[in-house]
């Protein structure tokens, strides 16, 4: 039997997108957080903000112990997995259309002690942009 563990955490996610053409694009988001250990499993949840872009969606990152999984719902669905040296093939979901993505993690980390420390740092191929895939980096603490 595994440990059921669920908390309401205040969480600040930085996130930091390095474009195929040398551009960063840098956010910020102050929210709350339900954090949830269910087995083996981790799973965190919060809601975007305009901030983002994605107001009305709620953001659901799941770990295994080696790959993150980060589902977005809402108007804009998406599923990214990022797992350390493996290309996944994705899809977002917009008004617009779908669009398919291909992630890479360079970097994982989840560590949950008397704070949750997140961090992951991977490559983001959009459809059509295979020559210089984005470096995207998110990095989420408890306050």
């Amino acid at each position: 039997m595994g440990t059921s563990e669920k908390q309401l955490l205040n969480i600040v996610v930085e996130s930091q997108i390095l474009d195929g053409f040398g551009e960063v694009n840098e956010m910020t988001l102050y929210t709350s957080a339900t954090y949830n250990q269910i087995k083996d499993k981790s799973y965190l949840m919060y809601d975007e903000s305009e901030l983002t872009g994605m107001a009305g969606t709620k953001t659901l990152l799941t770990y295994d112990g080696q790959s993150v999984h980060i589902k977005r719902y809402g108007e804009n669905t998406s599923t990214l997995m990022i797992s350390p040296e493996v290309w996944h093939e994705n899809a977002y979901h917009t008004p617009y259309g779908l669009i398919l993505m291909k992630t890479f993690g360079k970097a994982l980390t989840w560590e949950k002690t008397d704070t949750l420390n997140i961090h992951l740092t991977y490559l983001l191929e959009i459809e059509g942009e295979t020559d210089k895939p984005s470096v995207v980096t998110i990095k989420i603490e408890s306050k």
